[in-house]
């Protein structure tokens, strides 16, 4: 009988010890998960698609009247601001068209022969020395990004500096830049951001496609748990 007691007294108390370290450990975990709850971020972020730009994007060289190109620069090479970039033949009079910043020709839409109308795009000039830029574009529809608002992607970071207040088809705001297109639908209304990414340009950046993250705030765990995430 007396061993029987003993033997009943052990089995209650290894039941107890393991009974205590489960809830030791369950109090552990939820510690932990509250912690995390109150300390922790989630970022609420929008991906944008746009193109990368040097300062505010390249300088467009047009042509002033109806011509004909008798030389265009190579693309990528540098250039000086006022020197000569592209010779027309305008009536049979023989005209220079200058560089209107110093940098590199980042586009050349025009060969020696090509007959351009007054207005035309002839080349596009990446200013030198200017901080590495974006701009993204943003679906009418969408709400206003204040300025401020983190932007990282593509192993870039940076900030919005501006968002245009009024819309614009995709297509007119490539052809500031000398693009006939940014994106798949030319249509499509939106707005540009324009976004510092803090470092210089890289030679031949302009234009290039990124598609970054815009970081629009941050919350707790917590408060999406207590709130329903509205």
């Amino acid at each position: 009988m007396t061993r029987n007691v003993a033997e009943l007294d052990e089995v209650v108390h290894l039941t107890t010890r393991r009974v205590w370290t489960m809830l030791v450990a369950v109090l552990v975990l939820f510690g932990a998960l509250a912690t995390w709850g109150l300390l922790a971020r989630v970022e609420s972020t929008v991906a944008l698609d746009g193109v990368l730009v040097a300062g505010a994007g390249p300088t467009l060289v047009t042509a002033p009247a109806a011509a004909t190109v008798v030389s265009s620069p190579q693309a990528g090479s540098a250039v000086r601001a006022g020197a000569d970039l592209i010779v027309l033949d305008v009536d049979g009079e023989r005209r220079a068209i200058t560089s209107p910043v110093a940098g590199a020709v980042s586009s050349v839409a025009v060969r020696p022969g090509n007959a351009v109308s007054g207005g035309d795009v002839l080349a596009t000039v990446e200013p030198a020395g200017a901080r590495l830029g974006a701009l993204l574009l943003l679906d009418a529809g969408q709400p206003a990004v204040p300025a401020g608002t983190k932007v990282r992607g593509s192993g870039l970071t940076g900030r919005v500096t501006g968002v245009e207040p009024y819309p614009v088809r995709a297509d007119d705001l490539a052809a500031r830049f000398g693009q006939r297109s940014l994106t798949g639908d030319g249509q499509r209304l939106v707005r540009a951001v324009h976004v510092d990414l803090g470092v210089p340009a890289r030679a031949g950046a302009t234009l290039t496609p990124v598609r970054l993250d815009l970081v629009l705030g941050e919350r707790r765990p917590a408060d999406l748990l207590w709130h329903g995430g509205a």
